[in-house]
């Protein structure tokens, strides 16, 4: 089976005015000053183009880029003829499809109107906008450079995207619910929504490990949060209306909700494992069953060198099942097959079949095959199972548990060798 065709990139744009205390991504800090980052921007964005020039070229007949996502960093300290000709490269490389979906990571008070329509005529059409809280405390403490009001602000000039972070030293379930609300009346048409994870090389690791870090919100307050995030956007946002059609935002990922039509499509092509160009600091691309790892240092990003370990069989298969089973699609089994063939498919079903058993019933949505006969004996055979979803909010929340759970019952198959025969059992549909 031929690889297929990215219809996807990426590209690190890695300045900040600062780093936030969560922050263990590759950065590059600049300051506060306006034009901070240009001079270094425009060092970078040669490298960017050195890099997409070198990069494999696009085939004969291949269709075009789908989706373009720029992220960091803080994209919106780059200046935006600098954007427009990433942009314009892209489209020589490898082209760009008609209504090409171009994401652009934006902070509050980095941008004005004028600067937010000058992104949008370089060609941007959607706009993420990193909010993390509506509430001044928990911005201090997350070393955001931003405040409330800029929030606010920034969410005037473009209501269109934007992502919350939960679980910040010091929330409680009151101040969570009331950004919440915040984003949900804003008319936003898609919100991320992250459970906090502190990262060993951040001042919050640092004040971890020292004991010094204010406390975090416990497991089960943590997971009450994550449950009130999917009643609230799925409830209160269908009030948030502005001349907007009257319904709520509907979950498609773990993390992410998007109203009907503004799902992001760059992301969506993540979740099916679906190949991806990137560049710049630190990106990862994913191009014929290769991960490459770009360097997180901007001194071995100039002197990078193509390298990568190639997932095959196993390996890659669980990468696909790991992602699937984090969308509310879920994975199919049926589509595992042309790629990895009948033993390891089968393998994958009835690892996923072991997990619903174990695991409590309401994580889980079930749809089984119809039923085949038995033969000449009469009996009928136990329906396969042809759909497995974790279920919103429960499933999702415990997502972790459920693909390691998954896994280790791979594990357990492949090695007994236990594959594609009856030991899959059947399977009880669920709605």
């Amino acid at each position: 089976m031929p690889p297929a065709t990215p219809r996807a990139a990426y590209v690190h744009l890695p300045f900040c005015r600062r780093r936030c205390f969560y922050c263990d991504f590759p950065i590059s800090v600049v300051g506060s000053k306006p034009g901070a980052a240009d001079a270094a921007a425009e060092r970078y964005c040669a490298l960017l183009h050195r890099e997409i020039a070198a990069s494999p070229s696009r085939q004969p007949g291949a269709p075009p880029l789908a989706s373009l996502y720029f992220g960091g960093g803080t994209p919106s300290l780059t200046p935006p003829p600098l954007l427009a000709g990433l942009v314009d490269g892209l489209r020589d490389a490898y082209g760009l499809a008609d209504g090409c979906e171009v994401t652009l990571e934006m902070d509050p008070g980095t941008f004005d109107v004028a600067r937010l329509r000058a992104f949008l005529e370089a060609g941007v059409t959607r706009v993420s906008l990193g909010v993390q809280s509506f509430d001044d405390k928990l911005l201090t403490s997350a070393g955001r450079s931003h405040d409330a009001a800029e929030a606010r602000a920034a969410v005037e000039i473009l209501m269109q995207a934007q992502s919350s972070a939960g679980g910040l030293p010091g929330e409680d379930l009151a101040s969570w619910r009331r950004s919440l609300n915040a984003a949900a009346t804003t008319g936003a048409q898609h919100i991320s929504v992250y459970d906090l994870q502190v990262e060993p090389r951040t001042a919050y690791g640092r004040w971890a490990e020292a004991g010094t870090l204010k406390a975090l919100p416990d497991e089960a307050l943590a997971a009450e949060m994550y449950r009130e995030a999917s009643a609230v956007l799925r409830a209160r946002a269908a009030a948030a209306g502005r001349g907007q059609r009257a319904h709520g935002l509907q979950r498609y990922e773990v993390s992410s909700f998007g109203r009907e039509g503004h799902r992001s499509q760059h992301n969506s092509a993540y979740w099916r494992n679906e190949p991806f160009f990137a560049f710049g600091l630190g990106a990862t691309s994913h191009l014929d069953g290769v991960r490459l790892a770009r360097p997180r240092r901007m001194d071995a990003y100039e002197a990078f060198a193509e390298l990568g370990v190639r997932e095959e069989g196993v390996e890659a298969m669980t990468t696909l099942i790991m992602l699937q089973l984090r969308t509310t699609r879920g994975l199919l089994p049926a589509e595992l097959t042309p790629r990895f063939g009948e033993t390891l498919a089968a393998a994958a079903e009835g690892a996923c079949r072991d997990a619903a058993a174990e695991l409590p019933a309401e994580w889980w949505v079930m749809e089984a095959e119809e039923a085949s006969g038995g033969g000449d004996s009469g009996a009928e055979a136990a329906p396969r199972c042809r759909r497995f979803a974790l279920r919103d909010p429960e499933g999702l929340l415990f997502s972790n548990d459920a693909i390691s759970t998954v896994f280790a019952r791979l594990d357990e198959r492949l090695e007994r060798d236990d594959v594609g025969g009856g030991g899959l059992g059947g399977c009880e549909a669920g709605s």
